[in-house]
């Protein structure tokens, strides 16, 4: 189900931690970097490794958003909808992020290219508005920023 080197991953998280549990998060972690999400079938691995149930792993992997139960494009669009990035105008990056992918928030666009999601906080208010694009920070926008934004993460990933 997984590589050889994401194996040797667990087995070393498994055994770092004094309590298995606490290897949980770092593992599907682990898990989504090599699937691109968190699977179910990586929630019941996860589970048996560390001598948890399938619900005790999902409900730690659904409360976190940065892991993802459900497949994502290959580039990771989270705006920040808090308040200090809303009264920057983080509305008007969130309006021309969907009317230049195409896509309402939660969707990802046909080629498997983008994922647009809100995040509640980015935890960097004196920078607003922020998204984080595969947990890299663009901070400070505006509209007209938008634009540019999308062509330099496409050129990044070879799109």
């Amino acid at each position: 189900m997984f590589s050889e080197t994401t194996e040797a991953k667990f087995k070393e998280l498994a055994e770092t931690y004094p309590q298995k549990r606490s290897a949980l998060i770092p593992m599907l972690i682990v898990a989504q970097r090599e699937q691109g999400w968190v699977t179910p079938e990586a929630i019941h691995y996860v589970g048996d490794t560390l001598g948890l149930s399938s619900s005790d792993v999902e409900s730690v992997a659904s409360f976190y958003t940065m892991l993802n139960l459900k497949p994502v494009g290959r580039n990771l669009l989270l705006v920040c909808t808090n308040i200090s990035c809303m009264l920057c105008g983080s509305d008007q990056i969130e309006s021309g992020l969907k009317e230049k992918l195409g896509i309402e928030m939660g969707g990802t666009t046909p080629d498997q290219e983008f994922t647009l999601m809100e995040a509640e906080c980015l935890g960097s208010c004196t920078t607003a508005p922020v998204i984080q694009v595969n947990g890299e920070f663009h901070e400070n926008l505006n509209p007209e920023m938008i634009e540019q934004l999308l062509k330099d993460i496409r050129d990044k990933s070879g799109a």
